[in-house]
């Protein structure tokens, strides 16, 4: 896949991975516009040893979370991050609306991290690793492809771009990178002795605001000292941290409108390894 290389000194470099790293931040290798990044965003990052009482607190906290226009960023690899992934990008969407009626887009991006290398990482090979049956037959399938095909998705690693393996190294890094580029991280559940864990005791020493939910389940980062939030009182947190409710839609003429990508200069340039994106309607 095509993609370009950013280095630390790069004006273009990402604001809060300069400041919160130093000289220690790492080169960024990303297709898609960096500008996205200088969004208000919220990293998302969860243990796939999550169970149904973790779910079902983060959709609901996901109802008040989606009015807010923010930048998703994430692996989107575990069962609860692919949930946020597949529906976080819409507003208004609920079990009452029916099929035929089209879903609403908020002034939402999102931003795919890879653990892989982006020599090796298509938007195709991601996106059907996330719309696995029997998600491929969600409707947010085609918008997430609709996305790729215009360049509105932004897609980071932080691997070397020919490494095709998801390694434990690359997958730590991918994840501790991930909450340094967010205003604020989600961190839905991380029992002691997962790497979510590990990675969170990081970012709290880091003092990267971070919030999980208000449930048992989550005592382990409860005792880290990040705090839990639930439907209701999960807004006042995002706002705090500078979260802006959506525009209202213009329900006469039933329209929102767009966000407009943010202009951004390349830095270095590498040759693409694939011309063209193409997409199959379901796994092909």
């Amino acid at each position: 896949m095509e993609y370009r290389v950013i280095l630390p000194l790069d004006p273009n470099y990402p604001r809060k991975a300069r400041e919160r790293l130093g000289s220690t931040a790492p080169t960024l290798y990303y297709h898609g516009n960096i500008g996205l990044l200088e969004r208000l965003t919220m990293s998302v990052l969860c243990s796939d040893q999550s169970h149904g009482n973790e779910l079902l607190e983060t959709n609901q906290m996901l109802f008040t979370i989606r009015e807010y226009d923010l930048n998703y960023l994430g692996s989107w690899h575990s069962v609860i991050e692919t949930e946020i992934f597949r529906v976080g990008l819409f507003k208004g969407y609920s079990t009452k609306i029916r099929p035929s009626k089209p879903l609403k887009l908020g002034q939402k991006t999102v931003t795919l991290f890879s653990a892989k290398g982006l020599a090796r990482e298509s938007y195709e090979s991601y996106l059907l690793d996330r719309f696995y049956p029997p998600l491929h037959e969600f409707p947010e399938r085609d918008e997430y492809f609709r996305q790729a095909e215009a360049g509105e998705l932004l897609m980071l690693s932080v691997c070397d771009p020919e490494d095709g393996r998801q390694s434990r190294k690359n997958i730590m890094d991918r994840n501790w990178m991930a909450c340094v580029l967010g205003d604020v991280v989600f961190i839905p559940y991380g029992p002691k002795g997962t790497k979510t864990f590990t990675t969170a005791k990081k970012l709290v020493e880091a003092q990267i605001p971070a919030f999980t939910i208000d449930h048992p389940t989550s005592v382990d980062l409860h005792q880290l000292g990040i705090p839990g939030f639930n439907r209701k009182t999960v807004g006042a947190f995002l706002e705090q941290h500078g979260a802006i409710m959506g525009a209202v839609e213009n329900k006469q003429n039933n329209i929102e409108q767009p966000y407009e990508l943010p202009e951004s200069k390349p830095s270095v340039v590498k040759e693409p390894a694939q011309m063209t994106i193409g997409f199959g309607k379901k796994n092909e």
